[in-house]
């Protein structure tokens, strides 16, 4: 919103006071007792009195009234109401808010103030008003019950547990961040065609992939967005619809590899292909998908087609003669040409299929570190 060009009026209060006080000093300026006001204004001298008291609101209506009886204009007592009722408003919410501040408890406070959310770390209700301001919510109680609506992808009951809460913050960042990439409307047909260009990337130096997966993601509706894993949470990656026609996809650094990392990106793409627009998909790197809940199929889906995209149908020959035969790292490295992505990912599939010990050819799998690679972008 744009601010007004001139001030409303030359009188402007610092503090806010009842407009009663305002309107007791301008009667006695102009020598116009109470009663007086009342029968110029046909309001009684009892409710005249009540509002210069400060115990009856001050109308639109009787700011007419008082603009035409002693000359200040009703937009001022109109500002000079809604001040003091959201001063008396924000002192009621504060002293609710001082009872509360046990919810802070939940988070580390040194952890927000390293990254700009407070100021200090101290147990305020400043830092909780804006700890709240922050997250976009009122209370703490209405940022856990919309915590709890995402029970599903949190992977928990009813319970939140205390890494949520720093995956609660993650989660607000990346989203934040999502809203202000510009991104065109979602289009399914668009995405799904960009998948082998997205699936190429994993052989590329990562200051070229961390600017063109976002570019190329937004071209189809999708907010790409790099926020590094806080310390204490297990987050790999969350998808979230921000609107109809834009989803964000968040991905940290969890395990640092790039293994760990392409097959989150594919697998949070699947959620956007596969799954509802009303779920928030949280990918906690301590899933077991043999103890998962029947709610969380979708996991499941979404790793599959995670597993589909980087080593496709049409390469699944050499790579089952791949793990049935002994394999020199020579035979790792010439599959990856052929099938055009990044060796460290073979190896860690490899891996995952008990085709490898997990000590194993670890050499080929190439480091991520979002926070180094986009400071050497920006530079």
């Amino acid at each position: 919103m744009t601010p007004p060009t001139a001030p409303l009026h030359d009188f402007a209060p610092d503090s806010a006071l009842p407009p009663g006080d305002t309107l007791k000093e301008q009667l006695e300026v102009l020598g116009i007792p109470q009663a007086d006001l009342a029968r110029r204004t046909g309001l009684s001298t009892k409710h005249i009195n009540q509002i210069v008291q400060g115990s009856a609101v001050l109308t639109p209506e009787t700011a007419l009234l008082l603009e035409r009886a002693v000359g200040v204009p009703a937009s001022l007592w109109n500002q000079l109401e809604a001040t003091w009722r959201t001063h008396v408003s924000r002192e009621e919410s504060r002293k609710a808010l001082s009872g509360q501040l046990d919810w802070l408890d939940n988070f580390s406070l040194s952890e927000l103030v390293k990254q700009g959310i407070l100021t200090g770390k101290e147990r305020t209700v400043d830092n909780l008003e804006r700890l709240l301001a922050f997250f976009g919510v009122g209370s703490p109680d209405t940022a856990e019950e919309l915590w709890r609506s995402y029970r599903t992808a949190f992977r928990r009951s009813t319970v939140l547990e205390p890494d949520d809460y720093a995956t609660a913050v993650w989660m607000r960042q990346a989203e934040l961040k999502a809203r202000d990439l510009h991104c065109t409307p979602f289009s399914r047909a668009a995405l799904t065609e960009l998948l082998p260009r997205l699936r190429a990337l994993t052989v590329e130096d990562p200051t070229i992939w961390l600017t063109e997966l976002p570019r190329l993601c937004a071209q189809a509706g999708v907010a790409v967005v790099f926020v590094p894993a806080p310390p204490k949470t297990h987050v790999s990656g969350v998808t979230r619809w921000l609107t109809p026609d834009k989803v964000g996809v968040a991905l940290s650094d969890r395990f640092k590899r790039d293994d760990h990392f392409w097959f989150t990106v594919f697998h949070e793409l699947g959620h956007v292909l596969l799954h509802g627009k009303r779920l928030t998909f949280i990918d906690d790197t301590r899933r077991n998908p043999d103890t998962t809940p029947e709610g969380d199929r979708s996991e499941a889906e979404a790793d599959a087609f995670a597993s589909e995209v980087l080593v496709p149908a049409q390469h699944g020959a050499a790579y089952r003669q791949l793990v049935q035969r002994p394999m020199p790292f020579t035979r790792i490295e010439a599959f990856a040409r052929q099938a055009g992505i990044a060796p460290g990912i073979v190896v860690g599939r490899l891996q995952h299929d008990g085709a490898l010990e997990w000590s194993h050819g670890n050499k080929y799998k190439r480091t991520i570190n979002i926070s180094l690679t986009e400071n050497e972008t920006e530079q």
